[in-house]
């Protein structure tokens, strides 16, 4: 049964089959209840349902269109395969007349929706009908496969097993009619849920792969917002069908209220149940299974479409910034060769503090960008020329940088020597008009000895090797520093000069060492300010 059963590859239509199984019985609700027609579930040796109709007098009072719907409903309830094969009906008309036997076969024959292989008809065996029967037994009138018999008994001919009968018609199988349409109705509506999720799973599915990836980073973490709660909805949807499927299913297996069912074998109505509910679980099972795979493939595309606005989001915010500032230091560093206000300033410094902070942002959102490119990221073609781009404009920002820090401090640094030296030349003026004279408090060794400290003052700043000042300047020197140049070099001189000609004044004889403490900075050129 199970395997005759199969579920549609469009779950659609297995859901209007369900859904038209149900609706065709809204219109007459108790027409199952009036046990015109039974299904107790038994089957013949060749696997035919058999279909009871018993001896009620219910049968000829429908009307064409309550028996055309009881009669489609019993055979739809049945398996494809089963439908295929054919029916066997027993109709049972112990105590009723041969013209209502009759009226049953026609009202069979012009409205039976299926294959019927065999019709059983238990004839009436009341006095007068046994008179009527030889006429009514002619079964070539009724253009059916009908077989007459007298008793329950003649049933069991070879081709309906004994055990495959309900009580009624001296079988061992247990069918209670209420029981069954209340079991009936509760199956046919969780096989109606299960097909509703099955169709809600493929929707679900359909609108997540058919929505377009979001451009912004707020549309795009709305969007996993949204498919997030339907995919929760959903997986408890399906989690809360299996749930009932198993308490629908220990309702059925109890037989009453205080005992359970021992053997199915017994009640093959309760089995199809139980056949039916566990195939429905083993639906939502799949439709479970098979939305987790989907999922397992989608959701990371949603994560990586997220991961990659945050990084165009980033990117876009920071590649202006970055090229201003490469503007602004190329500018700056065309600077800093022609003014000295420039290398005092602080200028340079403000856009080294914002390069040095921004470069860690760079170079996080390069990180980042390597990242999603080495998970195989569908954007791989759109990340990697970014990156590429970033790369190389970190490279050159921090080349560049570098290179302006070295140039500003040597700059820096001369403009400090300079400065110092042009505060020694002052000093040594002050010194030599003030301090450098022979008085009570002060001797001429005490004051040649003060002049020797001050003029070894200038290795302080440098000044003691003008090839090296020379070379220095030549590079980094700006123009208003070579123009102070030559009138500093002939003040260092002048004091220089002056200071050892006080000491000779004073008494001081070393003439080699003399020439030797005086530097030739007389020879000294002017020098220009070196091409950039």
């Amino acid at each position: 049964m199970e395997t005759e059963r199969q579920a549609s590859l469009d779950p659609y239509e297995d859901l209007r089959e369900k859904m038209s199984i149900m609706s065709m019985m809204a219109p007459h609700p108790d027409l199952l209840s009036r046990e015109t027609i039974t299904a107790p579930g038994g089957l013949t040796k060749d696997q035919h349902p058999i279909l009871v109709l018993p001896d009620n007098f219910r049968f000829t009072s429908l009307t064409d269109e309550e028996l055309d719907c009881l009669l489609s409903y019993y055979c739809r309830i049945h398996t494809p395969g089963e439908q295929k094969r054919g029916f066997v009906v027993i109709v049972d008309r112990r105590n009723d007349t041969w013209l209502q036997a009759r009226a049953t076969l026609m009202k069979l024959r012009e409205h039976f929706p299926s294959r019927i292989e065999m019709i059983y008809c238990i004839e009436p065996n009341g006095i007068i009908q046994k008179t009527f029967g030889a006429g009514f037994k002619q079964v070539n009138g009724y253009n059916l496969p009908v077989k007459f018999v007298q008793k329950p008994e003649e049933l069991c001919d070879g081709f309906i097993p004994h055990d495959q009968l309900p009580p009624t018609l001296g079988g061992p199988l247990l069918y209670d009619h209420r029981i069954w349409c209340e079991h009936r109705v509760a199956v046919e509506k969780y096989e109606m849920n299960t097909c509703e999720l099955d169709a809600e799973s493929t929707d679900v599915m359909d609108k997540m792969r058919n929505t377009d990836l979001p451009n912004e980073t707020d549309e795009t973490d709305e969007l996993i917002k949204e498919q997030l709660v339907l995919r929760n909805h959903l997986k408890n949807d399906v989690n809360e069908g299996i749930k009932r499927g198993n308490a629908l299913q220990d309702c059925v297996l109890q037989y009453d209220s205080a005992h359970p069912v021992v053997n199915l074998e017994r009640i093959p109505d309760r089995m199809r149940n139980i056949l039916l509910i566990r195939e429905c679980m083993e639906r939502l099972s799949q439709v479970e299974k098979q939305f987790d795979n989907f999922w397992s493939e989608h959701y990371p595309t949603l994560l990586q479409c997220q991961q990659l606005r945050k990084f165009e989001v980033k990117f876009r915010d920071l590649w202006p910034t970055l090229q201003d500032r490469l503007k602004a230091l190329n500018l700056v560093s065309e600077k800093i060769g022609d003014a000295v206000d420039l290398v005092r300033s602080d200028e340079l410094t403000d856009v080294m503090d914002d390069i040095e902070e921004l470069i860690p942002q760079a170079k996080d959102i390069l990180a980042m960008g390597k990242r999603l490119t080495a998970k195989r990221h569908y954007a791989d073609d759109s990340i990697r020329p970014k990156c590429k781009e970033l790369e190389e404009l970190i490279s050159e920002l921090e080349t560049k940088s570098k290179t302006c820090e070295e140039k500003l401090q040597r700059c820096r640094e001369l403009e400090d020597r300079m400065s110092k030296a042009e505060k020694w030349c002052r000093e040594g003026m002050d010194r030599l008009a003030t301090r450098w004279t022979i008085s009570p408090d002060a001797s001429a060794a005490g004051i040649v000895r003060d002049i020797d400290q001050f003029l070894s003052e200038t290795l302080i700043f440098k000044l003691d090797n003008p090839k090296e000042f020379h070379n220095q300047f030549k590079v980094h020197a700006t123009p208003e520093m070579n123009e102070r140049l030559p009138e500093l070099l002939r003040e260092l001189d002048e004091v220089r000069q002056q200071c050892i000609s006080r000491k000779v004044s004073l008494g001081w004889k070393n003439d080699s060492d003399a020439r030797r403490s005086s530097m030739a900075v007389t020879t000294s050129r002017p020098i220009r300010t070196g091409s950039r």
